[in-house]
């Protein structure tokens, strides 16, 4: 792929003399997976939600902003306290079992809040970090020719569509992943180092920080479970149809199959599930604990959770690759744990030495 003619547009459209420098000597094949990822971006983004089924949609149009949403946020709440409970009691099963629910009721936000007009609206923390992690995909190219001599003679590198530092599977799941064997344990790593730009943005530089989701605009709230075994494994809203009903196709649903979620709704909205939640808020709201309720972050689910304070992203000057690669002393203190823990090849230095809008320029 010749991306000469393309080096030169952009550095027509900018008048960043460091980044025209940077422009000019950065590697092709680099600068080849920076357009693929920043397209890919750009998909996401514009894409979430567009080919959602009758259900979706229902759902966004007809919920309420203030019970849907409180639903979700309690229901979101209730399984990472219980994920954490169970972390701690080193119920691996268990503990599986709630953070798979999590990111079911996190899938379902993701797809809704499109269609929502604006009722649902959601914070979260980007997954693929984590899920960079898991074995299937942290593989390389390189690594896998170097294990398997037969994959080495006949491969995408080999055939000239892939370099040998890219990775063999992209993690583009998002919170549709699911881990084989349903191993949730890769939330306890620290977020893959690849990800190093977007992780100096929000500064979670341990497991994966759920304490930290909002829903229109409160964090879910994180609370001791004293027994696990108490029959309240699952919330209210996990009986909703949407769930069962969100991640299916359009183009495989018959007519049929929209029509049954529009009756289980109906007999959801006179169900003592929704009974059981509206009691709920109820006894918040006598107790006075519902205004305060999310303003603040609860207690971290992982005991290995860690934030640093975002930095602030220079772009007037190309940083230096030391500085881009560690925050700055005086920013943070010394025994704050550093985002890139490990050393970093050529090609992790020269993406650490991007500045931050790149993506936004390759867009433009």
């Amino acid at each position: 792929m010749n991306f000469s003619s393309f080096k030169e547009l952009l550095l027509r459209k900018t008048e960043d003399e460091s980044l025209k420098t940077l422009i000019k000597v950065v590697d092709t094949n680099f600068l080849a997976d920076q357009i693929i990822e920043s397209l890919q971006k750009m998909a996401n983004n514009r894409n979430a939600g567009v080919h959602a089924n009758l259900a979706i949609r229902h759902f966004g149009t007809e919920m309420d902003p203030e019970r849907e949403s409180a639903m979700i946020r309690e229901a979101l709440g209730h399984h990472a306290s219980r994920y954490k409970a169970a972390l701690d009691a080193g119920d691996k099963t268990m503990a599986n079992d709630h953070a798979a629910q999590f990111f079911k009721i996190l899938n379902l936000v993701h797809k809704a809040e499109p269609h929502s007009h604006g009722k649902l609206q959601s914070e979260t923390v980007a997954l693929q970090p984590w899920v960079r992690t898991h074995p299937s995909y942290s593989e390389t190219f390189a690594a896998k020719m170097a294990r398997d001599p037969e994959y080495a003679k006949d491969n995408p590198v080999t055939r000239g569509k892939k370099s040998p530092h890219q990775y063999v599977n992209d993690p583009k799941a998002g919170y549709g992943f699911k881990p084989a064997r349903k191993d949730w344990s890769f939330l306890q790593n620290e977020p893959h180092f690849s990800y190093a730009d977007e992780i100096a943005k929000h500064g979670h530089v341990g497991a994966y920080p759920m304490e930290h989701t909002k829903i229109n605009g409160k964090y879910i709230p994180i609370e001791d479970v004293e027994n696990l075994h108490d029959g309240k494994k699952n919330h209210p809203f996990d009986y909703h149809p949407i769930l069962e009903h969100y991640s299916e196709s359009i183009n495989d649903r018959a007519p049929e199959r929209d029509a049954q979620y529009v009756k289980e709704y109906e007999q959801y909205m006179s169900s003592p599930h929704l009974e059981t939640h509206l009691a709920h808020q109820e006894n918040l709201m006598s107790s006075g604990a519902h205004e305060s309720r999310g303003l603040k972050v609860g207690q971290p689910v992982h005991a290995g959770s860690k934030r640093l304070e975002p930095q602030k992203q220079e772009t007037e000057s190309v940083p230096t690759t030391a500085a881009a690669a560690a925050p700055a002393p005086s920013a943070v203190k010394q025994d704050q744990p550093k985002v890139i823990t490990r050393k970093m090849s050529d090609k992790e230095k020269a993406k650490a030495m991007l500045p931050p809008h790149l993506h936004d320029l390759l867009k433009d």
